[in-house]
């Protein structure tokens, strides 16, 4: 018998989901006490401005934030229990025609497996999907906000 060692390698999402529910958690939290910029949020984040400045302008496109230039600061267009983890994830992240999981195209003609794959994983993929886009529409900001204080 041989030993068999498999290895799974997950493909991350990128830090721009996280960082983005900070820039927002921010602009609640600190609305009443402190004007919010992108060198605010930048100092919190331990990062360049630009950065935040190029997710704002990705969380601004969405609807999900208002920027007032200047004095104005920054500002949730929604209340917080109205903004869920979905609506970040897709404001922030590309995916390309609606789906999460891509499946490879350069297959070989003659293997059978290759002829089915995409009828084989593309339910699975779909439904791994949709239970990931319900689970990040039930955390609200409002629910990270509340364990805040």
């Amino acid at each position: 018998m041989y030993n068999i060692f498999i290895r799974i390698y997950y493909m991350q999402i990128g830090t721009k989901f996280s960082v983005s529910i900070h820039i927002l958690l921010c602009v609640e939290f600190f609305k009443n006490t402190h004007k919010v910029t992108s060198e605010f949020i930048a100092s919190s984040v331990k990062t360049n401005p630009v950065v935040i400045r190029n997710l704002m302008g990705l969380l601004k496109k969405a609807g999900l934030i208002s920027i007032t230039a200047g004095t104005g600061g920054i500002c949730l267009t929604r209340k917080a229990s109205e903004i869920n983890f979905l609506d970040v994830f897709n404001a922030v992240e590309s995916v390309k025609d609606g789906k999460l999981f891509k499946i490879h195209k350069n297959k070989e003609q003659d293997c059978p497996v290759a002829n089915k794959i995409d009828v084989l994983l593309e339910n699975c993929f779909s439904e791994a999907q949709l239970s990931l886009e319900k689970k990040l529409k039930s955390y609200t900001l409002q629910n990270i906000l509340n364990k805040l204080v």
